[in-house]
């Protein structure tokens, strides 16, 4: 791997805990990253545009509000994510390989205010092409997700695992939010195995993951 860049290319993050300092770090230096990347327009999929920053994180009270806006409970891991920013101030750009078809928009990382509809849908989606209701998840002890980018899921148990799920293809993505948002931004992590989440080590989830 460092073979492919410069020594000096590369940054050292602190430990993935899931710490407001550790979230402070990654948007210091995310927005840093984000000065000097291009769209590669042979990619399908959504990519950071060039210049994007983060928003001001919410206050404590907004996310309070934000909580009970779809009747959650944010873990400290998730709630220091959102004290720290708020979403991105560009939307995410899909170039669809530059294969003739006309570019889409959507927000990578989502904000509250603006985006609680978004987060809605997503949620619902996956409720549904599970066959699950809110109901259902009260009584039986299922726990609640939340989407932190594009189908990446929080599993708000007491592990806080990240889960992909697409409709009913679900699968082990990572450890915590902190790994997670670390490997989507960056491909120039020095301290790489700190931030590997290895399948072997995730817990079962009632539901979900079992």
């Amino acid at each position: 791997m460092l073979k492919d860049k410069r020594l000096d290319d590369y940054l050292k993050l602190p430990e993935p805990d899931d710490s407001i300092d550790f979230f402070e770090t990654v948007k210091r230096l995310s927005e840093k990253y984000w000065t000097t990347t291009n769209i590669n327009k042979r990619i399908y999929g959504f990519q950071i545009q060039r210049n994007t920053k983060w928003r001001d994180g919410l206050t404590d009270n907004q996310i309070d509000d934000f909580e009970k806006s779809l009747k959650i409970e944010f873990p400290t891991g998730l709630r220091n994510f959102y004290k720290t920013m708020n979403g991105l101030d560009k939307p995410g750009t899909n170039v669809y390989g530059n294969d003739g078809t006309e570019h889409t928009f959507s927000p990578l990382y989502y904000s509250y205010p603006d985006d609680i509809e978004v987060i809605k849908e997503k949620i619902e989606w996956i409720l549904e092409s599970n066959n699950l209701t809110n109901d259902k998840i009260d009584t039986e002890g299922i726990p609640k997700i939340f989407p932190v980018t594009g189908h990446r899921f929080i599993i708000l148990d007491d592990n806080n695992q990240i889960l992909s799920m697409y409709g009913d293809d679900i699968i082990f993505w990572a450890e915590n939010i902190s790994k997670l948002v670390a490997t989507d931004i960056f491909d120039n992590i020095y301290n790489a195995h700190d931030f590997e989440s290895n399948p072997t080590n995730a817990k079962t989830v009632k539901f979900w993951l079992e």
